[in-house]
């Protein structure tokens, strides 16, 4: 047998002994007891971190995960609802919770709600009974604070540490990881007005929590620049319905007083705005200025590529997992306010180059 085989066989002993997430001694300690060379124990760590055995943290040393030849010593599961993993910022989210999870040497059971209250109930009670350790969740979209607070209570009566991820609950207090809405909806209306738009529209699919607060900062941006806020610019309907975001932005083309530039609550409402203005005759960016939200997939391949506001998934994924491991340990969280924002940036393309400029 090849010798970094052997150092491997006995590397794997040792890690059989250690409690996942406990750090292996040092490199130097192991090659004296080993009685092997560094460049042999390196890879013989290196095949063992491949097979998900050990992980290294650079500057900080190697640490068991805990899974070995089939046996599972005491591995935590974690249960992660997101509305739909097809969804590009919420298949970022959950790999910046695999991250941690890997580190933690946990496991990750991954859900859909669909945002689908029966649906996130049941799988909340499911999960419970298969005795997770924790939960992850990106909260449906609830316009009935009964109902969530059935969903979430039984958590909160359960004892089971989680974290909600993207928007908050009303009436529930957990741990929150989500990006500044605010903030986004005010950097996307003020880039617009940089680009010499001075009739800036708003269009969300529904009205809940996140659609406001994007609102709210696109409000802002116009008051600090001196802009009067007309609402009849303002379209946050109640429900949601086949094609009303494409209706309602060729309604508001059609009145007296047009927009000439429009934010969009997220890239699928500007691809379907920026189809509206082009079916109506008109030309984005030159005449029709386009910002959206989310950075997915949508943006980018429409033509012309979509202006949007990135949030950073991953890190919020990561952050969540970060403090779920806190309370699974028992540790106090270090301050009473558990709300934790990250600041979204804009990714510039060509959908508002600004009046009278057309890349096409």
């Amino acid at each position: 047998m090849r010798r970094y085989l052997e150092i491997k066989e006995e590397l794997i002993k040792i890690v059989a002994e250690m409690e996942p997430g406990k750090p292996l001694p040092s490199r130097p300690h192991l090659c004296d007891k080993l009685e092997t060379t560094r460049t042999t124990l390196d890879r013989a760590i290196q095949e063992l971190e491949k097979e998900g055995v050990v992980y290294s943290k650079a500057g900080s040393g190697t640490y068991a995960i805990g899974i070995l030849q089939g046996k599972v010593d005491t591995v935590e599961n974690w249960g992660v609802i997101v509305p739909s993993i097809s969804e590009e910022i919420y298949s970022l989210l959950t790999r910046g919770i695999e991250n941690i999870a890997c580190r933690r040497g946990a496991n990750i059971i991954l859900c859909n709600s669909d945002n689908d209250p029966e649906k996130q109930k049941y799988y909340i009670k499911r999960l419970l009974l298969a005795g997770v350790s924790g939960f992850i969740i990106v909260p449906i979209i609830s316009y009935n604070v009964e109902v969530s607070n059935i969903l979430y209570g039984t958590l909160l009566k359960s004892n089971i540490p989680f974290v909600l991820c993207n928007r908050s609950v009303e009436g529930i207090h957990a741990p929150t990881v989500r990006s500044n809405d605010f903030y986004g909806g005010y950097i996307a209306t003020k880039h617009l007005i940089s680009k010499g738009y001075c009739s800036i529209a708003y269009i969300a699919q529904t009205i809940y929590s996140v659609s406001i607060e994007r609102c709210q900062g696109y409000i802002s941006a116009l008051m600090e620049n001196g802009y009067e806020i007309d609402r009849s610019m303002i379209i946050i309907p109640y429900e949601e319905k086949k094609n009303g975001v494409y209706e309602n932005m060729k309604q508001l083309l059609s009145q007296e007083k047009k927009p000439d530039a429009v934010f969009c609550f997220n890239d699928k409402v500007a691809v379907n705005v920026c189809r509206a203005v082009q079916d109506m005759g008109r030309k984005v960016s030159e005449e029709v200025g386009i910002i959206g939200y989310d950075n997915n997939i949508y943006a980018s391949v429409n033509h012309p590529p979509i202006t949007t506001i990135a949030f950073k998934s991953m890190e919020i994924g990561e952050k969540a997992a970060e403090i779920l491991v806190k309370l699974i340990r028992g540790e106090k969280l270090n301050s009473n306010f558990n709300e934790y924002l990250y600041q979204p940036s804009i990714v510039e393309r060509e959908s508002c180059l600004g009046k009278g400029k057309n890349k096409f």
